[in-house]
């Protein structure tokens, strides 16, 4: 409550003293026949008889001011509440300069619409002269504070009889009151629950309250798998809409997580990161690891990236709901990192489940407490059903309320007590219960209280078990993302254990089934955990967890490239967690050869998944250079780490000496060679690729990259090898200029991977393949093969990276001056991008849609919509694509006949098209070199632009838009434009430099 007044509300700890319906100041004067009800809507009635009866006129208060005045009054009904409480009440933080003048001016009008005397005025403040009984909620508390105090369960019907519809308050600012009325009614519902003769007929006010006992089986109310919380579901979702910090606070085994997770199902786009396997050091990779599951980072071009930084990049501009479950053992770096998460973009909002609050201003928070009597019962008999097919019967319904009611309403606690009816009577369970709850008796206001609590539950449940069981729940315990159903007999067999067990303990409710997976609540893995702990064998039973994980994650890497890639992809998904915890497991045992394996069956699905952070982070933890490379995962994990080593993050050069990435080199080739594999087949051609790298620092390389492979290395790899050589071969060619070896390369490498069924590797060489397509000016086949591409990569890639396909299919529409088509699929991915939200899904869709609009020859619509790119100061932008953007922003200019602007464009542009060594992206930018010496009328430094530009893609692209355009601005001047001949390329090539290629805008 924000006023310091509220202290008079009943509550928990309110005693109305000996007549609770008389105040202190009652002797003062009072209006006798004047009703203020709030149940069921505002209402305000004088006249008739004074007992609620007989007719009686109704008074209209007007305005939210007033109303608002009117309930703070009445909750507090016959005492004086002081100017600052009313205040603070009436307005909250938006107050008036003069609050006092204000009041004063409400009150008068106020007191227009209630009869005379109803609102009296005394010294430091105003006062309804009302008796608590006359107003409807004040008498409703003095009820419920009396039966508490007498246990009485006729007073608390009788209060529960005033409760005729929901609280009525103004639009906002008096949700307090709203929840101790909703705890007072959950008292009186308890109360009203006691029979008072052995066998009770039913009440009229028992009848008529929102929650009797019921008379016959309770219907199972359910939102998904959830039973009850609609109203904290309910109060979450609005908190989320005007608050953007949300807490759901509440006890272990209350149900805060299902809470966050229904919520974020119910959010168009929400991301739910599980910080229960996550140490202190970890948060931020927890996080990280989440978002990389929905949104592919583009390539940060071998870049040391923080995983902050990628999560930034990856929810900016996003309209996103970031879920942080299980904060409070991390909760100082929870915090930190919520408050991080905020300041990113304003679209951002966090909901947390913790059990203690973050700590943070503006921090939200809805409180969890136990369920209301009618779903606790509720879900009491649905879970009892499930145990044993039948609800309880009229019989058991006494004992079911009573046990219910012992359990305090804990949702985890009637699980476990209800899984037992598949084997005891109710009155057996509540027996049972006599020796195990004393704690429950004070209420669980106390975290270590609660813990005690649970663990007493979960010790009882203990008991029952048979060893096989209690060796499941163990196993269980160490798995935080719980086990797939297809790998439980594996992690059965493990542990010498019966994979039925896990069943058995569905049953019993110490596990939950669902999703393929068979998990476990949050207090139950603590309690496993401290079992382990105490008997001493936590780091045996979590180093099996890591064997099986290992065997199981090899498996499906195996068959993840190829058909298989996304089952693999899904299983690697949905054991995210587990792995992270198995590599935790390795790297505290020091146990390397144990983390080298298990890291190598992460390499290719992280690979895929661009976890690049991840996978740095894992070399530096088991790499080691001089270890002996006697097997397939230490020559694959060691090979990684060298080329690594050869792409420094930007703007640094790398700290490995030739020569001793030479020698490595030899060793690692040797090596590769004795255990041979689909991914040890890689190493030698890309350490090859990476000391050209190295050597390009030292000025000994034109080109980026280039890849030499070897024909008897092509004909001794495997086909999924030979076909990403295949397509590195194409790659690299097209970095070269070099378009007969791009066309006959990519054909080679599309045409192996749709034969393999690899997805992921299809999209890779349909990229390259249409590439060729579009300059060998066979557009219909690379639309085609573009669109097939998309149709593969669904699924496997973010929709930036699907985005990118389809604007590449925007492009060769443009090419075939197919318009109306181009803008409809720039409008669908427009659609896309917005849907999306990401920083580049929208960057990407602007720069097709300016595409669009220089191929119409619009200038103004294409400056508008790249100054919408709004790329610049965005982490992990690589330089060519910052270059693409300066590109089309210089022809955008162009078309508006703004030279000089457009060169500054191009200045900024080629620096950056040079540093990143991408020379496609080179040649777009000195083909907007041209346009701008045709503008200025110098055709032969246009030409010689051109050329360059011919040169140094190895093709002309004859029909791209914007060449077009530039041939026929020099076309005024009667300059011609020949395409370097192939042959020439290299030579021609000699001088791409930025001093050289700047000197064509001087």
């Amino acid at each position: 409550m924000p006023a310091a007044s509220r202290g008079i509300l009943s509550g928990p700890g309110y005693d109305p003293g000996p007549t609770p319906t008389r105040p202190a100041n009652a002797s003062r004067p009072r209006v006798d026949t004047v009703r203020v009800r709030f149940f069921g809507g505002l209402a305000v009635s004088s006249g008739g008889d004074g007992a609620g009866g007989g007719a009686g006129d109704v008074h209209v208060v007007p305005g939210r001011g007033q109303q608002a005045l009117l309930l703070r009054l009445a909750v507090d009904a016959g005492t004086t509440v002081g100017y600052r409480a009313l205040a603070e009440d009436v307005w909250g933080l938006d107050g008036p300069d003069d609050p006092r003048a204000a009041l004063q001016s409400l009150v008068s009008r106020l007191r227009r619409s209630l009869p005379p005397g109803v609102v009296a005025s005394d010294p430091g403040g105003y006062r309804l002269a009302l008796s608590r009984d006359d107003v409807d909620i004040t008498r409703f508390q003095d009820l419920v504070a009396r039966a508490r105090a007498t246990a009485d369960p006729a007073l608390a019907r009788e209060a529960l009889a005033l409760w005729t519809g929901e609280v009525w308050t103004p639009s906002d600012g008096f949700d307090w009151l709203v929840r101790d009325l909703l705890e007072d009614r959950g008292h009186a519902e308890r109360l009203a629950a006691i029979p008072t003769e052995p066998t009770p007929a039913p009440t009229a006010s028992a009848t008529t309250a929102p929650a009797p006992a019921p008379a016959a089986p309770t219907p199972v109310v359910s939102l998904g798998a959830l039973i009850g919380r609609t109203d904290e579901l309910h109060a979450i979702r609005e908190r989320l809409e005007t608050d953007r910090l949300v807490t759901v606070l509440g006890p272990g085994g209350a149900g805060k997580t299902t809470l966050a997770v229904e919520t974020a199902r119910a959010v168009a786009d929400s991301i739910v990161v599980e910080l229960a396997p996550a140490a202190a050091a970890d948060v931020w990779t927890a996080i990280a690891g989440a978002v990389g599951r929905r949104i592919r980072l583009p390539d940060t071009g071998g870049a040391t990236v923080s995983a902050a930084d990628r999560v930034a990049e990856a929810v900016t501009g996003r309209r996103v709901v970031i879920v942080l479950d299980n904060c409070e053992h991390v909760i100082r770096e929870a915090a930190e990192a919520a408050l991080h998460l905020l300041g990113i973009s304003p679209g951002v909002r966090v909901l947390a489940a913790s059990r203690e609050p973050l700590g943070i201003p503006g921090e939200a928070f809805v409180d969890l407490g136990p369920l209301p009597t009618t779903d606790a019962e509720t879900l009491f008999a649905t879970r009892v059903r499930s145990a044993r097919g039948r609800v309880p019967d009229d019989d058991e319904r006494a004992t079911a309320g009573r046990i219910v009611r012992r359990l305090d309403g804990l949702p985890l606690a009637i699980e476990l007590a209800a899984a037992r009816a598949r084997t005891l009577t109710l009155a057996e369970i509540d027996a049972g219960l006599d020796d195990r709850f004393a704690l429950l008796s004070n209420g669980p206001r106390l975290s270590s209280e609660r813990h005690r609590t649970l663990r007493a539950l979960i010790d009882w449940s203990w008991d029952t078990l048979t060893e096989g069981e209690r060796i499941a729940l163990r196993v269980a315990a160490v798995f935080p993302d719980g086990i797939g159903t297809a790998d439980a007999p594996a992690v059965a067999a493990t542990f010498d254990a019966d994979a039925d067990a896990f069943d058995a303990l569905v049953d019993r409710s110490l596990l939950t089934r669902r999703e393929g997976r068979f998990r476990m609540l949050e207090t139950v893995r603590e309690y496993g955990l401290d079992r382990l702990r105490g008997e001493g064998t936590e780091r045996a039973f979590r180093a099996r967890a890591a064997d099986v994980l290992t065997d199981l994650a090899a498996a499906h890497e195996a068959r993840s490239r190829g058909p298989g890639l996304r089952d693999a992809l899904a299983w690697f998904d949905a054991n995210d967690e587990n792995l992270a915890a198995a590599l935790r497991t390795r790297a505290d045992a020091a146990d390397r050869p144990g983390g080298v394996r298990l890291l190598r069956t992460l390499f290719w699905p992280w690979a895929v998944r661009e976890r690049s952070d991840d996978l740095r982070r894992g070399i530096a933890t088991f790499a080691a250079p001089d270890a002996p490379l006697d097997d397939e995962p230490s020559v694959v994990l060691e090979a990684v780490a060298l080329f690594a080593a050869a792409f420094p993050e930007p703007g640094r050069t790398s700290t490995l000496p030739p020569a001793s990435f030479a020698a490595r080199r030899a060793r690692l080739e040797d090596a590769a060679t004795r255990h041979p594999s689909e991914i040890t087949a890689l190493v030698a051609p890309l350490l090859r690729l990476a000391e050209t790298v190295l050597h390009s620092d030292e000025g000994e390389a034109v080109r980026t990259w280039h890849v030499d492979v070897t024909d008897a290395e092509l004909d001794e790899a495997p086909p999924w090898t030979r076909a990403i050589l295949h397509a590195l071969r194409a790659g690299a060619a097209q970095n070269a200029g070099d378009m007969d070896a791009l066309g006959v390369e990519s054909a080679r490498a599309l045409e192996m991977f749709e034969r393999l069924g690899d997805a992921w590797g299809t999209g890779f060489a349909s990229q390259l393949r249409s590439e060729w397509l579009v300059l060998a000016d066979r557009l219909d086949e690379a639309l085609a093969v573009i669109d097939r591409s998309g149709a593969a990569i669904r699924g496997l890639t973010s929709v930036p990276d699907l985005l990118q396909q389809e604007a590449q299919a925007v492009g060769i529409l443009l090419r075939l001056g197919r318009l109306p088509a181009a803008r409809e699929r720039a409008a669908a991915i427009d659609r896309a991008a917005a849907a999306d939200g990401s920083v580049r899904a929208l960057a990407q869709a602007r720069m097709t849609a300016t595409h669009v609009e220089i191929a119409d020859g619009d200038g103004a619509a294409a400056l508008s919509e790249i100054d919408r790119v709004g790329l610049e100061g965005q982490p992990g932008i690589p330089d060519q694509f910052l270059a693409w953007v300066d590109a089309l922003r210089a022809q955008a200019l162009l078309l508006q006949d703004r030279p000089d602007d457009a060169r500054a464009a191009l200045r900024r542009g080629l620096a950056r098209a040079v540093e990143s060594r991408d020379h496609p992206i080179i040649a777009t930018v000195l083909v907007t070199v041209a346009g701008w010496n045709a503008a200025e009328g110098r055709s032969e430094r246009a030409a010689e632009a051109f050329s360059r530009a011919h040169a140094v893609r190895g093709a002309a692209d004859e029909r791209d838009p914007f060449a077009v355009w530039v041939r026929a601005r020099m076309a005024r001047t009667g300059a011609e434009v020949t395409p370097a001949p192939v042959r020439g390329i290299r030579s021609a090539l000699a001088d791409v430099d930025a001093a050289t290629l700047l000197a064509l805008l001087d």
